[in-house]
């Protein structure tokens, strides 16, 4: 299996910086925040950026684990999946926690209490690098594929991902799992990356998952706006931001004490600023899409200030502006799950970003053959429909559409279902053929204790056992330790 890295530079072994500074608090205004909240130079010494502070808004560090206790992310912290843990590769205690110090950097950088651009933002510490900052591309999907479930549809979330891995070594199957959260309303944050072997920039459109156009990828500059040294460049960098250089780095959080610092450069630095604004755009405006927040924070960048940049580069710096954003339509459901039972078919969704205007009715509609058969207007706040005197034995399409003030939002693709059927008692079905999930991934089946008499599910090979005639509660999930979907099958 391809491995990728963390994307940072151990500053205390670079240039002039001192390495008895690495265990110091940090002292004044942080200079990466000096610097993104004006457009100019010179600094002037005023780190400030406004009220807001990301509060309420979920940031997902996807690296080596967080310190929880450290002083800057102190009461902010939960757990996420911890896959070195799992699967006994590199343990940490607790879980999810950080052997490394690059996760507690970069969780410090976008949401600590006084280096962090979101200071009040909720850190989730998903982990899947070990303590030398490495981990498996598997890991990072499988991780992702957490996040998506765990993510709550249709409220702003931001992810970010300091590391990358080579296009040709499985990074596409990294991109794919970044598309479906942005997808789905969520913010992605990706660093550029810091060259080749030699530590020489490359084309950042060969770094996954960097190369993902609607993922926001962010390249280094040091504190006299020159490109850094190590940062990758090209077309698919969408802005720079703070990442430090030989001169100054940037302090943060790191891992041996609740308040122990370090000074670290490298792209790593740079995207998870970027990953705090978001966080501030989406406290301000939670049901913003994730393709608007970071549409604005492109736009709203400084233009022409950064030197020693590509021509095929764009120069942009991060700037923090928190005016409001226009609202748009909304974004497309999520999570849609859809089951069979009593020649009827019931699909539910979770609802999508609601573009900053409430929303205000979906559209369900069912197609046979490509052409519309059945449609249902539901009000907003209703997420499921039954649709009955469906033909046994054949397969139908589900199309769902929100809307809102400002208009019709983006539809789902045609999910193509299971063959309708009834459930008869007696039988034993396979629970694929009985139910199934937009995201690709398998449904997780549980059977509710007040249904035991009616139904049970058999294991080795999984089956759902019909008993006897009734209602069978079932319980559907993504993956472990998501809250279920509870739907009803009958059983004739």
């Amino acid at each position: 299996m391809k491995r990728l890295i963390a994307l940072c530079i151990v500053a205390a072994g670079v240039g002039q910086i001192p390495a008895s500074l690495a265990l110091t608090a940090p002292v004044g205004t942080a200079w990466h925040l000096d610097r993104i909240n004006q457009a100019q130079l010179p600094l002037d010494g005023n780190g400030a950026h406004g009220p807001l502070t990301g509060e309420g808004i979920d940031i997902y560090i996807v690296d080596t684990g967080v310190r929880a206790t450290h002083e800057q992310v102190l009461g902010r912290v939960l757990p996420g999946i911890d896959i070195p843990t799992d699967n006994g590769s590199s343990k940490v205690n607790p879980v999810a926690s950080d052997c490394d110090g690059h996760g507690s950097h970069v969780a410090g950088l976008a949401a600590g209490s006084t280096v962090g651009v979101a200071p009040r933002a909720r850190v989730i510490a998903v982990r899947v690098l070990d303590c030398n900052g490495d981990g498996e591309v598997a890991d990072v999907v499988a991780a992702l594929q957490w996040v998506q479930a765990h993510h709550r549809s249709g409220v702003a979330a931001v992810v970010n991902l300091s590391f990358g891995v080579d296009l040709g070594d499985d990074g596409t199957s990294i991109d794919r799992e970044v598309q479906a959260l942005i997808d789905e309303g969520v913010v992605v944050t990706v660093a550029s990356g810091n060259g080749d072997a030699a530590g020489r920039p490359i084309d950042a459109c060969k770094i996954a998952p960097g190369d993902v156009p609607d993922a926001l990828t962010v390249g280094a500059v040091g504190s006299s706006d020159l490109v850094s040294y190590y940062s990758n460049n090209g077309s698919c960098v969408d802005l720079y931001a703070p990442g430090g250089d030989r001169l100054r780095a940037l302090e943060s959080a790191w891992k041996d004490s609740d308040t122990d610092y370090e000074f670290d450069v490298g792209t790593s630095m740079a995207s998870p600023l970027v990953a705090g604004y978001a966080a501030l755009l989406a406290q301000q405006q939670p049901g913003l899409c994730a393709t608007t927040i970071s549409q604005a924070i492109v736009d709203r960048s400084t233009k022409g200030v950064i030197t020693g940049i590509t021509a095929d580069s764009l120069n942009r710096l991060l700037f923090i502006d928190t005016a409001p954003i226009a609202a748009t339509a909304p974004g497309e459901a999520s999570h849609v799950i859809i089951t069979t039972d009593s020649q009827s078919l019931v699909a539910s969704w979770d609802s999508p970003c609601d573009g900053g205007s409430a929303l205000t009715s979906t559209r369900v509609s069912l197609l046979r053959n490509g052409k519309v058969v059945k449609r249902m207007d539901v009000a907003a706040g209703t997420n499921a429909v039954r649709f009955t005197g469906l033909a046994l034995g054949k397969k139908y399409q589900v199309v769902i559409k929100a809307s809102n003030a400002i208009g019709e939002g983006v539809a789902t693709s045609r999910i193509t279902s299971m063959a309708v059927r009834k459930i008869i008692s007696g039988q034993s079905v396979e629970p694929d053929a009985l139910g199934s999930l937009l995201s690709g991934l398998p449904l997780i089946w549980s059977v509710s204790q007040t249904s035991k008499k009616v139904c049970r599910l058999q294991a080795n090979p999984l089956r759902l056992v019909a008993l006897r005639k009734g209602t069978c509660r079932v319980g559907l999930r993504g993956i472990a330790g998501q809250d279920p979907v509870i739907r009803t099958l009958r059983i004739d």
